[in-house]
């Protein structure tokens, strides 16, 4: 009896068999832009950031604001001179109630867009930076 073993299969190259689970997934670095637009906890951080900062400086132009525009019929109030003075025949009070107070308004807004758009410029430049280098 002769046995004859089948022919050798020919060798087309080293197969690596793994579990799917146990392989490590290369780490892919993701983007602040890619965070927020995910909505992950990292992105929702810096949401939270940009907000808060927003909200800071808008407490802080509204807390001034009512501080001087309650304080000032006190401050006549208290202070009888001040109640009766007039410039150009014009009461005290009416002039710095009806000019300064605007002039401050004014003031205080611009200072609340220049700080909050500083913050939004400050966050683009975080989110979508310019690097272009790989």
């Amino acid at each position: 009896m002769t046995d004859t073993a089948p022919p050798p299969p020919e060798h087309t190259g080293r197969v690596r068999v793994t579990n799917p689970l146990s392989t490590a997934s290369p780490h892919v670095r993701s983007t602040v832009g890619q965070e927020i637009d995910e909505a992950t906890g990292i992105g929702e951080v810096y949401m939270q950031s940009l907000i808060r900062s927003q909200l800071r400086a808008a407490a802080t132009v509204t807390i001034t604001l009512l501080l001087t525009v309650v304080s000032l019929p006190l401050v006549f109030l208290w202070v009888p001179g001040l109640r009766d003075a007039s410039i150009l025949g014009v009461p005290l009070p009416w002039l710095v109630l009806g000019g300064c107070v605007h002039a401050g308004v004014i003031v205080l807004g611009w200072l609340y867009v220049r700080h909050v758009e500083r913050a939004e410029r400050l966050f683009t430049q975080l989110v979508e930076p310019n690097d272009t280098s790989p």
